[in-house]
């Protein structure tokens, strides 16, 4: 037998391999734990500049201005272009016999920003650069539903965005 075969089998060896193995799962482990720690709360919602730099969240006031009507609470908005996936759809629209219908396979795994309404009709949501859709839906004092499905352009500034016949997606009575 050679000097190695025995080296392997001595006690004090077998120690310090497995103290370096530890040492290295523990340098593993710690240098996760360092970034991991430095990571934003929600870090899949920030956007960035070309620069590297973050992009400001800006807020949207979201206004009722049906007199009435009670806007149900959350307000949602996802961050998709609504006017695209319209385009889209009249270019294909073998892909659904219904907008709805391909509007709902489109956003399927789309998680919204909800944002809750306030006592006095407002709901205010901070969101990042680009386009978004927002939806809404209200109830009048005589029963009949409103729905919005407004496309909404954030840029770089703060705005406001008011609900109204107008701009209402769907009215609907219940009989």
């Amino acid at each position: 037998m050679s000097d190695t075969a025995g080296s392997e089998r001595h006690p004090l060896l077998l120690l310090v391999r497995v103290l370096l193995a530890a040492a290295l799962i523990g340098a593993l482990y710690f240098a996760g734990w360092r970034i991991y720690r430095r990571l934003p709360a929600e870090a899949q919602n920030q956007t960035v500049f070309a620069d590297g730099r973050p992009q400001p969240a800006l807020r949207l006031v979201v206004r009722n201005k049906v007199a009435g009507a009670t806007l149900r609470s959350p307000v949602e908005f996802f961050h998709f272009n609504l006017v695209a996936a319209r385009r889209e759809f009249e270019e294909s629209p073998r892909l659904a016999r219904q907008f709805d219908d391909f509007l709902i396979r489109r956003m399927h795994d789309m998680t919204p920003v909800k944002a809750d309404v306030t006592g006095d009709g407002y709901a205010i949501a901070q969101l990042w650069p680009g386009d978004w859709w927002l939806r809404a839906q209200a109830t009048l004092n005589s029963g009949e539903e409103i729905e919005w499905r407004v496309p909404v352009a954030l840029r770089d500034r703060d705005q406001s965005l008011d609900l109204s016949f107008e701009n209402a997606y769907e009215r609907t009575k219940k009989f």
